[in-house]
């Protein structure tokens, strides 16, 4: 296959890497100092730079962030708002922007953004605008007349959200947005694979936010990250990201009980009836196996088939999977872009390499390496099906989080379940069938917050959000997570005296 890229002297966004990506700090943008390099996916170069910060400047942007908050908190929900659409007009504004920052940076396809991430957070900041208005709370009988309840919803204060890598527009703008709508102040701290689109956004509004209500920090995990985690003005952690980083979260935290949320990873079964409909289930199957390069937390990656259907879903999806369009993530053509960068692309390899040194499956399509210059150049895997795979090998049960797909054949539903239900992840889950009772008995038994039915991936997660079941999830979801509820009781005077 011969693949074009785009040429770098024709295309004007290359300009926006011609400086230092910022950081925002009390309404100010810092661009001197420390700075990184921008590792581009697509040819392993380094096309750019953003600024960093050490644990010196972590505590000033802490104490910026906390001077911010109250004002922020005092405000109405609908001046909230108003500050979360004008957001979203900048970033339309400069939709193709965002568009080319994620596809330099970590290889995303310029469609893939153009059709799911901009809009995912465009509608964010529509939606959370609307919320700031309307955060809930309640009121109760409490079985005295004379005294009447009502529940509160505050906001913590300054709330830090860890960014994952692999959505971090989309992620970054749906959290930010929603923690500046339930009245805290945001602290972002993108991942250092990852800064280049949501330092451009600081650098768009930092003049539109009140300064410190909104930060943008960069830098090393085990730096910035740890001292932001543990700063005692940080009221709030929220982190999107794998297990390992969660349980480092949970203890480095535990002795200051912090609150913590965290959405974590997945390994999710995708189960296939035989009376589903074949053509949506291929179909939905390739896109929740390979959209993002399989860089998703709930990718489709452990595939269930019944033996009925077994070798035929397994020559179609082969043959979509061979379809798939693979090269440059400029390209409007490009289906599927390399993986984030050289770590996870040795990951993603070692486990393939074992599968087939180990006999942990069929080998039906994929690993082996590309040899073209372009995508020998970059950090590009092939999407890759191992077949009759036996359930709780490595491949089977571990997240690899990239391009590859197991299939395991089964005989009733009973069976499937129980094979989908045998993992330490509860994230996502999804069942193909043509009757309403395999879709509700799946429904009731898969141990993961959500449960696709004759679909992968669906709209929605603003207005139902998930939480993962076992160590995908924990400590709430959506704008509630960054609430909290206070109780007021009021007695009335009755004229009684004491």
């Amino acid at each position: 296959m011969t693949i074009v890229s785009p040429d770098v002297k024709t295309d004007p966004r290359w300009s926006l890497l011609d400086g230092t990506l910022p950081m925002l700090i009390g309404g100010e943008l810092l661009a001197d100092g420390p700075t990184s390099n921008i590792v581009s996916s697509r040819d392993r170069s380094v096309v750019g730079k953003f600024a960093v910060a050490d644990a010196a400047i972590a505590d000033k942007a802490v104490a910026a962030a906390r001077k911010a908050a109250p004002g922020w908190a005092g405000l109405t929900g609908f001046e909230r708002g108003k500050y979360l659409l004008k957001i979203a007009e900048i970033m339309e504004a400069h939709a193709a922007e965002f568009e080319f920052l994620d596809a330099v940076d970590i290889g995303k396809p310029v469609t893939g953004v153009r059709y799911s991430d901009m809009p995912v957070s465009l509608s964010a900041l529509a939606y959370f605008a609307g919320r700031a208005q309307d955060l809930g709370g309640r009121s109760v009988e409490v079985g005295d007349p004379m005294v009447s309840h009502r529940a509160r919803l505050e906001p913590y204060g300054v709330v830090l959200e860890v960014l994952p890598w692999n959505g971090p527009l989309w992620t970054g703008v749906q959290r930010m947005a929603a923690i500046l709508a339930a009245g805290n102040v945001a602290i972002m701290k993108p991942s250092e694979l990852a800064s280049a689109s949501f330092s451009y956004l600081a650098s768009l509004i930092a003049d539109v936010l009140p300064p410190g209500v909104l930060t943008v920090l960069n830098g090393k995990g085990s730096v910035v990250g740890a001292r932001l985690v543990t700063h005692p003005d940080v009221a709030m952690v929220s982190l999107t990201g794998g297990v390992e980083t969660g349980v480092r979260v949970l203890q480095d935290t535990a002795s200051q009980v912090k609150r913590v949320s965290l959405e974590l990873g997945g390994k999710n079964p995708n189960i296939v009836m035989a009376d589903a409909d074949l053509d949506s289930a291929i179909m939905w199957s390739t896109m929740g196996g390979f959209s993002n390069s399989g860089q998703i937390c709930v990718c489709g990656s452990r595939i269930l088939v019944q033996k009925g259907i077994y070798k035929e879903f397994a020559a179609r999806l082969v043959d979509a999977a061979k379809k798939r369009v693979v090269g440059d993530p400029l390209l409007d053509s490009t289906e599927m872009g390399p993986v984030v960068g050289e770590d996870h692309y040795n990951k993603i390899w070692g486990y393939i390499d074992h599968a087939v040194k180990n006999g942990e499956g069929e080998l039906l399509v994929g690993g082996e390496r590309y040899t073209d210059e372009l995508r020998a150049g970059g950090w590009y895997v092939p999407p890759t099906v191992f077949g009759n795979v036996t359930p709780g090998c490595v491949i089977e049960k571990e997240e690899i989080f990239g391009p590859v797909v197991t299939l395991t054949p089964f005989e009733t539903l009973d069976e499937a379940l129980a094979i989908a239900n045998d993992t330490t992840f509860g994230l996502a889950s999804g069942i193909f069938t043509s009757s309403v009772e395999n879709a509700e008995k799946a429904a009731r038994e898969l141990q993961a917050g959500q449960v696709y039915v004759n679909q992968w991936f669906a709209p929605g997660g603003l207005q139902a959000p998930s939480q993962g079941y076992k160590t995908s999830g924990l400590g709430g979801v959506g704008i509630e997570k960054y609430l909290q509820t206070k109780n007021i009781f009021i007695r009335s005077n009755n004229g009684a005296s004491w």
